[in-house]
């Protein structure tokens, strides 16, 4: 029994953050200069230009409240259909909610 042969592009991680990876300026450092403290609310915006740190994709465009602060990194709960996730990632992937 023989599988069908595959046409066209992978529909998988790739392709789907693809738009999302895209690289288009340098940033700056104004992000690291924010003051977070808990209780605030974020939200999660992936920034390319920096790999660590990357949350995964199907947090995009989330809101969450910050329930603790690093020196590089903040944790969120954010909520995500009908459970609360943890969320721990670095500062260039979060601004402030609102701003």
């Amino acid at each position: 029994m023989a599988t069908k042969k595959t046409s066209g592009h992978s529909h998988g991680f790739k392709h789907k953050s693809r738009k999302v990876m895209t690289k288009y300026a340098p940033r700056g450092v104004s992000f690291l200069l924010r003051e977070y403290h808990e209780g605030e609310q974020a939200l999660v915006i992936i920034d390319p230009r920096q790999h660590k740190g990357l949350p995964h994709r199907r947090y995009h465009g989330k809101v969450g409240n910050i329930t603790s602060v690093g020196k590089r990194a903040i944790t969120l709960d954010v909520k995500l259909g009908n459970k609360t996730k943890t969320l721990i990632t670095r500062l260039d992937h979060i601004k402030p909610f609102g701003v």
